[in-house]
């Protein structure tokens, strides 16, 4: 009994970190809007410096939420595989 509560344990912890990737997600997505308000509105090198920085930090966060996002999927295959060798029938 334990171990199945284990299981259901970590895979609540992995769903709970996919979460978390995807507002990381949206927060890139929200630098890439930001850096484009910038570009576009204000005039001058200063600000078209600004809005290229927060363009290339956006689009990096969101590459990283994906790189741990592909993990953490992995690792809930993984539980999945758990799930039903202890006969439980949870997930997809």
């Amino acid at each position: 009994m334990a171990s199945r509560q284990l299981v259901l344990l970590e895979e609540q912890t992995v769903l709970s970190r996919e979460r978390t990737m995807q507002q990381y997600m949206t927060t890139g997505l929200a630098f890439i809007g930001a850096g484009l308000i910038v570009v576009r509105l204000f005039l001058g090198e200063l600000y078209m410096l600004m809005g290229t920085v927060l363009i290339v930090i956006g689009f990096w966060q969101i590459y990283q939420a994906y790189l741990r996002f592909k993990r953490y999927r992995s690792m809930a295959r993984k539980l999945r595989r758990k799930e039903k060798r202890l006969g439980l029938d949870v997930g997809e």
